[in-house]
């Protein structure tokens, strides 16, 4: 059975995910590993599902009309609850800035 993503799991991608595309926009180069790497430790969860979990937030920038960070190919089945977690979250850290 497939875990279901916590808040603080999909907060914590979502802030990674927008770190990187801030970094891309400067030209600040930067490892997506690293970034799954640190996220699968903290949350005992593979890198691997956390580079996907990434696609999905670059699908929610696709569908936002936003550029999405390079190299992270959207992927379209997030589920629409998580589509909107995902979105919802994007919206509040961005507010913050």
């Amino acid at each position: 059975m497939t875990k279901t993503w916590s808040d603080e799991e999909l907060e914590a991608a979502v802030r990674s995910y927008l770190e990187m595309k801030d970094k891309e926009l400067k030209g600040i180069k930067f490892s997506k590993v690293d970034y799954y790497r640190k996220l699968s430790k903290k949350f005992e969860r593979s890198e691997k599902s956390f580079e996907y979990r990434m696609q999905n937030i670059s699908f929610v920038f696709s569908q936002l009309g936003r550029e999405w960070v390079t190299g992270l190919k959207p992927a379209m089945n997030v589920g629409s609850h998580v589509f909107g977690r995902i979105d919802e979250i994007i919206e509040r850290i961005e507010k913050e800035k």
